[in-house]
């Protein structure tokens, strides 16, 4: 029964692909056909263009995009088809539809094809009604969405495929919704250099966030290899392709937390037929706002000083302005002082004089705006009556009249700009010493978004009014006060994902209860399944920072070593060694993945010494490079390796609980292999290890000598 079962697919199998052939060749004739008649359109109309009257000229003009336009989408078209070729489909479903006489099977996949000839849909795009069949139930009574209500039926049989350059490689049936079989051969693959698309393996808790279209703002809290943001991106390409008519990749935009990060994700959404979206970082929008106001220190120069060492003082400012309350005192203090500070007085221009009185009410009537709209709204309004007063008595309005009427309206309110109103925040009682430039001209990160928030509240800014859905990644390293700045510059829907156990600096990261608040309407999820690494890698993770939620997926592997070496020297040797072995292995990519940007740029300066070519990701790298990557935990977030090499895991480099947080972050990049190396004592957040300095043995002489250690 098999042997006929799998003869009847590689039958159907070859159809699809002899049907994807013919439409592949068809495609490229158009496209020819298209070029050739673009080119003669153009031709034509420079030869006659002296001829031509301005509407002739519009009429070819016209056409000519129509036919640009028409090869464009040819062209995409062929491209969709030239992925099936690789792959048509991954997964069948097999329905028995209430009232018809026999089940049907729908085959899934990337994209949707239907037969030419016929329109007879062969294979249905994952993101269809009825692949949902396949993601969300087992066997038995199950429904989808059609055009004209649900489908109500029976759930007959589920098949997988794994179907890679035209070719079978194998099949089986599953009543679960995901065999564990599929999902277990893929995570034990060997990772490429950038993120793939996961529609073979998306499980049904992922595909509740994936096709929620109600939500307004949606937090996805999970935990470290939950895939989150992969199933972020792979939202984005569901709802384009949902509400293609209203919605495209223009309208959407993803905040990411660096370039690297950005670079590594690329190709997710062109791997699924979507056009690749805008990215934006919280560094760009505080250089958009703050360019010509203020110098300032970045995320990064935080994180950097924080590694260095923690200055109490600093974090103390850093946790007053990380809360709700903080954008509340800060909010409600800005529109006290609108209302307070105030103070109208006579407006004198050319012997005209405007009262108090007068200024007062026209200060009142634009109440609810921005206090410095208010101000130029008032000083407009003086302006303008003014100027006509003396007009008509034949007198003459200049610019100069014009400043100082402003200059009058703004003596009137005691602060010249939001850094003035900002500062002058920090001189009531109990908020003395909360302030503390970095010098002259410059603030601290903890002060950059309280300030562009101040500015945001204080007069008209322009937004992002285009973006109707934003993606934000990292979510528990922005604070309130940078939310409450998305959501006075992004006025649309969210999706907004992360785990609170990934913080880069526990004095400001933000908890999915305290985004909740902020986003009171949201619809809040958790994934609590790690997919990324072994059962081992991830209890290991867990005893440096516990996450009872987190669920292992049951693969196994090698247990995470703890490699105890004589000193800085035997460090080195040792790590090349791992190196080696590494190479001789049938793993891609390996993570070098240093506390801080400091120690992976000397590390990597030593293994370039030592012969070994690796790329180093610090702060100014902009793109995801594969093989042999060193780095910090900082800049690692995010991406994922075959194998991770930990080094330095000693007590003097790994102590506080920023440094916790880094070292889980670190540890839970690896997917099949983890290793941690270390000269001095080891960090007391791997003491239950029991590490005593011999597993270092483990490593093997002949493992150094390999790597040409002596």
């Amino acid at each position: 029964m098999q042997t006929r079962d799998e003869e009847q697919e590689r039958r159907y199998l070859d159809g699809t692909l002899r049907l994807l052939r013919m439409e592949l060749e068809r495609l490229t004739a158009s496209i020819d056909d298209s070029a050739r008649t673009i080119r003669e359109q153009k031709e034509h109309m420079w030869e006659h263009w002296r001829d031509m009257d301005g509407a002739e000229k519009a009429n070819f003009r016209t056409a000519v995009n129509m036919s640009v336009s028409l090869g464009e989408q040819t062209l995409a078209t062929r491209q969709r088809i030239e992925r099936l070729l690789q792959s048509p489909y991954f997964g069948r479903v097999a329905f028995h539809r209430r009232g018809e006489p026999e089940a049907r099977g729908y085959y899934i996949g990337v994209h949707d094809f239907s037969d030419p000839d016929t329109q007879e849909i062969l294979v249905h795009d994952w993101r269809a009604p009825v692949s949902s069949l396949y993601y969300d139930f087992e066997t038995g009574a199950a429904h989808f969405e059609t055009p004209t209500g649900t489908a109500h039926g029976d759930i007959t049989g589920k098949r997988q495929y794994k179907i890679q350059d035209g070719r079978l490689e194998y099949m089986f049936d599953s009543a679960l919704n995901i065999g564990d079989d599929v999902l277990q051969r893929e995570l034990s693959r060997s990772v490429d250099d950038r993120m793939k698309n996961i529609v073979a393996t998306i499980q049904r808790e992922q595909n509740a966030v994936i096709r929620n279209e109600t939500a307004r703002v949606l937090i996805l809290q999970g935990v470290a290899g939950s895939g989150k943001t992969s199933i972020a991106l792979h939202r984005v390409a569901f709802l384009l392709y949902r509400f293609k008519d209203t919605l495209s990749s223009d309208n959407i935009m993803i905040l990411s937390p660096n370039k690297v990060f950005g670079d590594y994700i690329a190709g997710v959404l062109p791997e699924l037929g979507e056009e690749q979206i805008a990215e934006i970082g919280f560094d760009r929008i505080a250089g958009r706002f703050l360019a010509k106001v203020t110098d300032y220190e970045t995320f990064s120069e935080q994180v950097v000083k924080l590694l260095d060492r923690v200055d109490e003082v600093a974090a103390e400012r850093m946790r007053y302005k990380a809360t709700p309350e903080f954008v509340t005192r800060l909010e409600d203090w800005i529109a006290s002082c609108a209302d307070e500070e105030f103070t109208p007085g006579e407006i004198e221009r050319k012997s005209k004089r405007l009262s108090a009185e007068w200024v007062a009410d026209a200060y009142n009537q634009s109440r609810g705006l921005p206090v410095f709209t208010r101000l130029d709204l008032l000083a407009d309004s003086a302006v303008h009556r003014l100027r006509h007063e003396i007009q008509d008595r034949g007198g003459r309005w200049t610019a100069a009249d014009t400043n100082s009427v402003r200059k009058q309206v703004r003596a009137m309110f005691p602060y010249k700009d939001a850094l003035a109103l900002y500062k002058a925040f920090y001189q009531a009682p109990g908020r003395r010493g909360l302030f503390r430039p970095l010098g002259r001209k410059k603030i601290e990160y903890a002060d950059v978004f309280p300030l562009i928030y101040t500015m945001i509240t204080t007069s008209r800014q322009e937004g992002y009014g285009h973006v109707r859905h934003l993606v934000v990644d990292e979510m528990q390293d922005y604070t309130p006060v940078q939310y409450a700045v998305l959501r006075k510059l992004f006025s649309c829907k969210m999706t907004i994902l992360g785990d609170s156990n990934q913080s880069v600096n526990p004095f400001s990261s933000s908890s999915l209860p305290v985004i909740h608040s902020i986003f009171p309407e949201a619809d809040c999820l958790e994934l609590c399944k790690s997919y990324r690494s072994t059962a081992e890698i991830t209890d290991f993770a867990q005893h440096i920072s516990r996450n009872d939620k987190l669920v292992p997926v049951a693969r196994h592997g090698t247990p995470p070593q703890v490699v105890a070496c004589a000193d800085q020297h035997d460090e080195q040797a040792r790590i090349l060694a791992l190196i080696e072995r590494h190479r001789r292995s049938d793993h891609r990519s390996l993570g070098i993945v240093c506390k801080t940007v400091a120690q992976a740029e000397t590390l990597h300066h030593a293994l370039s010494q030592a012969g070994v070519e690796s790329t180093l990701l610090d702060y100014d790298t902009t793109a995801f490079t594969g093989g042999i990557v060193v780095t910090s935990a900082h800049i690692a977030k995010g991406l994922e390796f075959d194998a991770v090499i930990v080094p330095h895991v000693d007590d003097t480099n790994y102590t506080d609980e920023m440094d916790r947080c880094m070292l889980y972050i670190a540890c839970t990049r690896a997917m099949h292999e983890l290793h941690l190396t270390h000269a001095g004592p080891v960090s007391r957040f791997l003491e239950f290890t029991g590490e005593t300095g011999d597993h270092g043995d483990r490593l093997g002489v002949a493992d150094a000598e390999t790597a040409g250690i002596r």
